[in-house]
């Protein structure tokens, strides 16, 4: 039966599904085991933020999309596996990182490495359809990594700040008369509200930045422009805040309705997340009018236009298609088994593996620190400090 007769490429289809991803998969749960005490360790911290709460979203996404999206063939089996000699001195350093960090009882200097790896295995790997390299689909899982030295309690601080002035200067011009106090907007009438809860929940900055990552990697953007609409959630997280610090104020001075307990508070909280992701759609129609292809048709020119080129590559999505289904099954009948492939390239991959399984080695004394103090939550710091009044 020939080659690209509808049977044969339903039964191609069937076979895509039960291996497209498998290598990949399989090397994912190994980095996983390998690092293993680093994530019982860093997960439970990681979940006691309530910011952070998305990650395991975050992780099923990013493996998800690579074992649907990811062509069998690894980049190192090609024509591209010199790509693999600049990997080696990238494992190097993090393999230093990790054993410079020996003497820290935290597992996040040993979760950045481990999250850099889980990079450059992606990248090792290329869509099907488009021969491009799947390290775009590791954003999400990256916006899991803390910020180190608690900058992400900084960013909610100051983020608090900002959305304290903002609708304290809103009230104003609504003639809501209150005072200011810090973080605390204090009504002439009515319990004190402090502004906390609104900028460090599961509707959060971070929450919102993941949103804006989960859209562009699902529309396959290059990595610039899933960057760019990850920084505009800064933006469109702090209009969510102030509109549910607005909500909530405006309730219980005009009209002594209490928003910040209950099933209502979480409703505020939840609509003004739903009402801040259309908005990212708009931010990324507003990138794609900015930033969109520019067509360039080789059969009209006699050279190649290189700055049209650069643009494409670095902010638009590509759409072409390399291979038909025919094809790639037949390429996929005629793959290099492993002992096909040159003494020299085995010698590198089988490097590259044991160096990564170094940089695991001293994260496995984090199992004897195991009943050192967790840290402290977020939560629990602002609360030392913060008065007791009602919070939004």
């Amino acid at each position: 039966m020939p080659a690209d007769t509808p049977q044969n490429e339903s039964d191609f289809d069937l076979l895509s599904v039960l291996s497209r991803g498998r290598i990949l998969l399989l090397a994912l749960a190994a980095l996983a085991l390998a690092f293993f005490p680093v994530l019982v360790r860093y997960f439970p911290q990681l979940w006691a933020r309530e910011y952070y709460q998305f990650f395991p979203f975050a992780i099923g996404i990013t493996v998800g999309f690579a074992v649907v999206r990811c062509d069998p063939v690894p980049r190192f089996g090609g024509k591209s596996f010199r790509w693999s000699l600049r990997a080696v001195p990238f494992v190097l350093a993090l393999v230093a990182l990790t054993w410079a960090a020996i003497r820290s009882p935290s597992p996040l200097t040993y979760y950045i490495a481990f999250a850099a790896l889980v990079a450059l295995l992606l990248d090792f790997f290329v869509e099907q359809s488009s021969g491009r390299p799947l390290t775009y689909l590791a954003i999400p899982f990256l916006l899991t990594v803390r910020p180190p030295g608690d900058r992400d309690v900084r960013i909610i601080q100051k983020l608090q700040s900002i959305t304290s002035s903002i609708a304290s200067q809103f009230l104003n011009t609504l003639q809501l008369d209150h005072i200011l106090d810090g973080n605390t907007i204090i009504p002439m009438n009515g319990s004190a509200l402090l502004v906390a809860e609104a900028c460090s929940g599961v509707q959060s900055l971070f929450t919102l930045m993941f949103i804006a990552s989960v859209i562009g990697v699902y529309h396959r953007y290059p990595m610039l422009r899933i960057l760019l609409l990850t920084v505009s959630a800064v933006f469109w997280a702090l209009l969510m805040n102030v509109s549910r610090v607005m909500s909530i104020a405006v309730a219980q001075i005009s009209f002594q309705t209490d928003l910040t307990t209950g099933w209502k508070h979480d409703l505020v909280g939840y609509s003004a997340m739903l009402l801040a992701i259309p908005f990212l759609l708009s931010t990324d129609r507003l990138l794609q009018f900015f930033f969109g292809p520019i067509p360039d048709d080789p059969r009209k020119h006699q050279k190649i236009n290189v700055l049209v080129m650069g643009w494409n590559w670095l902010l638009t999505a590509s759409s072409e298609v390399l291979e038909t289904p025919a094809e790639i099954a037949e390429r996929l009948r005629r793959l290099p088994e492993w002992s096909a492939l040159q003494s020299g390239r085995r010698l590198i991959l089988t490097s590259l593996a044991a160096l990564s399984l170094l940089a695991t080695l001293p994260a496995w004394r984090l199992l004897l620190s195991a009943s050192e103090k967790p840290e402290t939550p977020p939560a629990q710091v602002t609360a030392q400090t913060a008065p007791p009044e009602l919070t939004l």
